[in-house]
């Protein structure tokens, strides 16, 4: 900033800006307990209503870097602000929607106001601090709102209990009045933009077609085979839509991700490569968390959330270490020890699924929080600290970018991880179990009871005896899903650990003003 703010009103930015991250990572992790509420509504089933999540997920992080260089072209505070209405309207016309199609569009609108918002907010931090506090900054407001995003399966799951699924999005108004309210007393009005402003809409488009092609061809295992056109097509596309979106930024005068940026600074391609791999980690196993704790521990959604309490507790104790730990010894240490530490969970998840116990998926959960903690702590003050100061909102929205845009690859991967080795379980051992074969009428059946399980927790006297001989082999193949699952979060968190390692340095310290010359 070209004046320093008082220590009253960084505080006030500080509050603001991890409110802001906060709430918007809470409306994607709260949003699969209220699912089952919504298909309730709505009279839907279950492919469909996973659209709720990816209707914001999407959007949000296709526009995060389209978001953050318009933050950088026209004023940061004002592109947050912007957001901030769009956001809030957005939840008010979805907590309120009579119709799923109004609620599916309401969530696109809420991912298009996150996209804005969210690169601001790192910006907005970095620019607003000094070099020496900011990194203690940017880990707290990481920090916190990775907490808040552990505590959103609580949040969800507790609101739509006591009150209804709608509330879940209708909270997100009066917490956006704090929010713009601080912004304006603490944020500095943007100076005015002189000259023709160019934004790369073509190259936003562009981003939006990968990540949709990829994710929704993804997303389709669940409801064809792998090798069915439904499930290749779109990834084709997606991939296709990449390759022109990499070519035309590389020769883009003004381009909307700067490859070469990318190329210049390795702490800040680390820092990327981390933050896609933890956002498929965080946002991927949030959802799967919940149905392994509601259809095989047998739990309510309002449990279900309590039971996730211990991903958060590291979450609260390490990130501001971690903000310290970091102005200390720079970003490898800390980014590399996180992803081993996430690594670990995976297998200790994986041990702990066949046992049907929490109390042996606890130790798993905590050293997820920790490693999760550790690294998305660390992972903006890396990636802002790399780049010019008039590249940060650029950084900061290819960081969220990679985040949001590997929480929906995430959610895509595991799940149809999870999906094809439950389904590559099942088969034989239905076919090995006793009785006679299941009809089309009775798996019919099976999946409904089994959807309006999902919203009140798995009762085995809701089956019947005649189908009740059929739950022991599901559970049996969905534990086998689950723990090759977690295996593939630890080989992602290994690949992070590598990448780290690797690529990400201490940033140089700057010469002091009055250096001379070295001595020959």
């Amino acid at each position: 900033m070209t004046e320093r703010a008082t220590a009253a009103s960084l505080r006030l930015v500080l509050i603001s800006m991890t409110l802001a991250n906060a709430m918007i990572l809470v409306d994607q992790t709260a949003v699969p307990l209220i699912l089952p509420s919504v298909m309730n509504t709505f009279h839907i089933g279950s492919a469909l209503a996973q659209w709720v999540l990816n209707a914001s997920l999407l959007p949000l992080a296709g526009l995060l870097v389209l978001g953050g260089r318009l933050g950088d072209l026209l004023g940061r505070r004002r592109i947050f602000l912007l957001g901030a209405a769009l956001f809030g309207g957005a939840s008010a016309v979805a907590g309120l929607a009579p119709e799923f199609w109004i609620l599916l569009l309401a969530r696109v609108l809420q991912g298009c106001g996150g996209a804005l918002m969210l690169p601001a907010t790192v910006a907005i931090i970095s620019s607003e601090y000094p070099p020496a506090d900011r990194g203690r900054a940017l880990g707290a407001m990481g920090g916190t709102a990775a907490i808040a995003g552990a505590l959103g399966p609580t949040i969800g799951g507790t609101l739509t209990s006591l009150l209804s699924w709608r509330a879940v999005l209708l909270i997100n108004l009066p917490l956006l009045l704090l929010v713009v309210w601080f912004t304006l007393r603490a944020v500095p009005a943007d100076k005015k933009t002189n000259g023709k402003v160019h934004v790369d809409l073509t190259g936003a488009l562009l981003l939006c077609v990968t990540l949709v092609g990829v994710v929704f061809g993804l997303s389709q295992t669940a409801v064809w085979p792998v090798g069915s056109p439904g499930v290749w097509l779109p990834v084709v596309v997606g991939a296709g839509a990449g390759v022109l979106f990499v070519l035309r930024e590389r020769r883009a005068h003004n381009p909307l991700m700067s490859f070469a940026l990318l190329g210049r600074h390795r702490n800040y391609l680390g820092a990327t490569v981390s933050q896609g791999l933890a956002g498929m980690a965080e946002m991927g196993l949030g959802l799967i968390f919940p149905l392994l704790l509601i259809l095989n521990l047998k739990m309510d959604p309002v449990l279900a959330g309590l039971a996730l309490i211990p991903t958060t507790l590291p979450m609260v104790l390490l990130a501001p270490l971690t903000g310290r730990w970091y102005d200390r010894s720079g970003g490898r240490a800390p980014m590399t020890w996180g992803f081993l530490i996430l690594a670990l969970s995976g297998v200790l998840l994986a041990v702990a699924v066949p046992m049907q116990s929490y109390l042996w998926l606890l130790p798993g959960l905590l050293a997820y929080g920790s490693g999760l903690a550790i690294v998305l702590s660390v992972n903006d003050p890396v990636s802002v600290d790399s780049v010019p100061e008039a590249d940060e909102g650029q950084a900061s929205g290819v960081s969220a970018t990679a985040e949001q845009g590997g929480g929906a690859l995430g959610i895509a991967v595991l799940y149809a991880v999870f999906h094809q080795t439950f389904l590559a379980r099942l088969f034989p051992d239905m076919d090995a179990a006793p009785g006679p074969d299941l009809d089309m009428e009775t798996v019919g059946r099976l999946k409904d009871i089994m959807i309006g399980e999902e919203q009140t927790g798995l009762r085995e006297s809701d089956f019947g005896d005649y189908v009740q001989s059929y739950l022991i082999p599901a559970r049996e193949a969905s534990t086998v899903g689950y723990a090759v699952t977690f295996l593939v979060v630890s080989g992602l968190a290994l690949v992070g650990a590598a990448a780290a390692w690797w690529l990400v340095r201490r940033p140089p310290v700057p010469a002091a003003p009055d250096a001379g010359p070295a001595p020959a």
